[in-house]
């Protein structure tokens, strides 16, 4: 079989290429710097992995040394203006390193992906732009530093009279992208934001597993030192957004604005943010370079001389409509090995392997609240184990979800999906049917409207414990909060055991009657009733708005509603998803509630802002919200409630500077409780979302 190398098989095109070299049994090599859930599902399909630096030849020139062709696809791909000198580092520089080696160890061929920015756009429609067009402008440090490499590979093919064939893919769209390249992120933004204006100009849209097969069919049906452009169908902006409305909820933009008045808003914008020690995501060159402009491009000779071809773009935003969905709400990682222990125990043997715990076949788990914060991190653990390998479980999983996600989750074979409604009171009694145990983790926390927190929080989990009740299902573990008990006083700031509950406004007030619904029915010997009250969340699979709070720690000052020196638990998802397996066949726990959070001391609001700012890197120079600024935010919150609404940030600022902690000596006692995962660690996982 040829030897097929593959730098960049963790991105997206990468992925994708490496796919089709297996499903033509190539011998592939992946050089990585990283292991990611796509070097895990392609090392399972047998690609070997070699982490390596290709920045440092002998780090893996014996890998290299004669291989038949290396697909060079790894760059640092963004339309960002900051970290200049690290993006060309990572373009230019990464490419002269590569190839060098390349020729140096024998490679006998190199496809190299440039990109369509070093072809430039076209000012006319009519002209679509070949092989033979080049950019004068770079309005970004990427494609500066994709054009200066492709002089250097130009220049290293007559050099070295060197078999080096250039592809140039447009806009890759389609599956497996993990960290969200420009294509995908705009479809993300305009699904979450929708967009209020657009503007003359075009894009060329491809499937990105076209792009990939091109890339193959370039080393396959090539010709020495050739380029190729794989692009796909040529469409306008406004086109795009006719497509990404027609699959999605959200308006067309009704206004159309010119380039001048485009550009100098972005001008305007740029340097208010700058102020704020952010980046604006449409710079001036930026805007200059594609408002007005045309992506397009003419991939005939791809077609003619290598068999090229293009799906039709209908289908591929249609499919790319789906995807975002699926990352928005968190589950674009469901069902695959996440955890690169796997991985790591394949690169080396001697580690001692761990086998998913095995469960009697006929217990059936009911989880609700997918998707969601703690209920993927669930399926999450127990398909790939937690990070010390526990839980990863062959147990047989009823997940119950919404009808508007169906098609959303793809799972293993032993998870069974049902489609309620939880205030439904018949779809909810069939979805419990045949259930040994429940983990109840669905609940409203921030919806537009104040009624839907009673709808969802009380009702359904009445529906629930009553389903239950009447399938004769014992066991229910459910996930309430710290807002059951409000908050802290001077006389006592840290709520225990015997803390009387004193809900905090009608979320606290909603979760509180769905948690005495179940003690009660419990102490009526109906059900076997478990309440874990949780804290400030942390942890992976987190939603968008925890990305919108770390980002907080890059501008020049943070903002800290309070003083700084208020007491505040937290809870790790994974803290929690192993009290939910603790207490499930605990007959201790029955009819109780326990506090599942941090154990003493209790930090305080600075204290965790300090932590969080050492893991980024960054200074913490807090700016001080003054606390009755906080009781004009909670007031201005109970007037809102008045109109049935709740709004997110004014809710969570009338109640932030206030004591909310609490001991978990309940939790130890009973069932050995334990948070193994510090503030340390999740404030390190923060660093890690940044870098996603």
């Amino acid at each position: 079989m040829p030897k097929a190398i593959v730098t960049g098989a963790a991105g997206h095109i990468g992925y994708h290429v490496t796919k089709v070299l297996l499903a033509k049994q190539y011998d592939v090599h992946l050089l990585v710097r990283s292991v990611n859930t796509n070097i895990i599902e392609l090392q399972e399909a047998g690609a070997k992995v070699y982490p390596c630096n290709l920045f440092e030849t002998p780090s893996y020139a014996s890998i290299i040394k004669d291989a038949d062709v290396l697909f060079h696809l790894a760059a640092e791909n963004t339309t960002s203006m900051s970290n200049a000198s690290r993006v060309l580092e990572n373009t230019d520089k990464l490419t002269q390193t590569v190839l060098n080696a390349c020729h140096e160890n024998q490679v006998q061929t190199v496809i190299y992906t440039s990109s369509v920015v070093v072809i430039g756009r076209s000012p006319d429609p009519n002209k679509p732009l070949t092989e033979k067009d080049v950019n004068p402008f770079a309005e970004s440090p990427y494609v500066l530093g994709k054009m200066q490499a492709e002089k250097f590979v130009a220049n290293f093919i007559q050099q070295h009279n060197y078999d080096i064939r250039r592809v140039y893919p447009s806009w890759a769209v389609g599956s497996n992208d993990p960290r969200l390249t420009p294509p995908h992120k705009v479809i993300k933004d305009f699904l979450e934001k929708g967009a209020p204006v657009y503007f003359d100009g075009g894009i060329s849209i491809a499937a990105v597993e076209e792009i990939a097969l091109g890339h193959v069919l370039a080393y396959e049906k090539g010709k020495f030192g050739e380029t190729y452009i794989l692009s796909g169908e040529n469409i306008t902006f406004k086109k795009l957004y006719e497509l990404l409305v027609a699959n999605s909820r959200q308006k067309m933009p009704m206004l159309k604005l010119p380039k001048l008045a485009i550009v100098l808003a972005s001008w305007i914008f740029t340097k208010l943010f700058k102020l704020l020690g952010k980046e604006f995501p449409i710079s001036p060159e930026y805007a200059k370079a594609v408002v007005g402009s045309f992506s397009w491009y003419d991939c005939s000779k791809a077609k003619n001389e290598l068999g090229y071809q293009t799906q039709p773009v209908e289908e591929i935003l249609k499919n790319a409509v789906a995807d975002a969905n699926r990352k928005i709400l968190g589950v674009h990682l469901l069902g695959k090995k996440t955890n690169t222990r796997h991985s790591e125990q394949q690169l080396h043997p001697e580690l001692t392997p761990r086998h998913p715990e095995l469960v009697s076949g006929s217990e059936l788990l009911l989880i609700t609240g997918v998707p969601g914060w703690l209920g993927n991190r669930m399926i999450d653990i127990l398909i790939n184990g937690d990070r010390f390998g526990n839980h990863q479980s062959n147990r047989k999983v009823r997940v119950l979800l919404e009808p508007r996600f169906k098609g959303l989750l793809n799972l293993p074979s032993n998870y069974e999906i049902v489609y309620a409604d939880i205030t439904n009171k018949q779809q909810v009694s069939d979805a419990v049917k045949g259930v040994t145990a429940v983990f109840h983790l669905a609940g409203a926390i921030y919806p537009k409207h104040i009624d839907v927190l009673y709808k969802v929080n009380e009702e359904g989990t009445k529906n629930l414990v009553d389903a239950c009740i009447e399938n004769n299902v014992r066991r229910i573990v459910f996930m309430s909060t710290d807002s059951t008990c409000g908050h802290g006083t001077d006389a006592k700031p840290v709520f225990d055991e015997h803390t009387q509950a004193t809900p905090y406004k009608n979320y606290g007030k909603s979760k509180y009657l769905a948690e005495k619904y179940i003690l009660d029915k419990t102490k009526e010997g109906k059900i076997d009733g478990t309440s874990l009250r949780g804290f400030w969340f942390f942890g992976p699979f987190a939603p968008a708005r925890q990305l919108t709070f770390v980002n907080m720690f890059h501008w020049p000052r943070q903002i800290v509603f309070g003083n700084g020196k208020n007491l505040r638990s937290i809870s790790h998802t994974d803290n929690i998803i192993e009290a939910f397996f603790q207490v499930e066949k605990n007959p201790a726990t029955f009819g109780n509630w326990y506090w599942i959070g941090n154990d003493q001391p209790h930090p305080t609001v600075d204290i965790i802002y300090s932590t969080i700012a050492h893991a980024l890197g960054v200074t913490y120079k807090p700016f001080y919200i003054p606390k009755i600024m906080c009781r004009g935010f909670e007031l201005f919150d109970d007037i809102l409630g008045k109109f049935n609404y709740l709004h997110p940030t004014i809710h969570a600022a009338g109640k932030f500077d206030y004591d909310i902690a609490g001991n978990i000596d309940k939790a130890k006692r009973d069932f050995a409780y334990h948070p193994k995962v510090t503030l340390e660690d999740a404030a390190k996982e923060l660093k890690e979302m940044t870098l996603r």
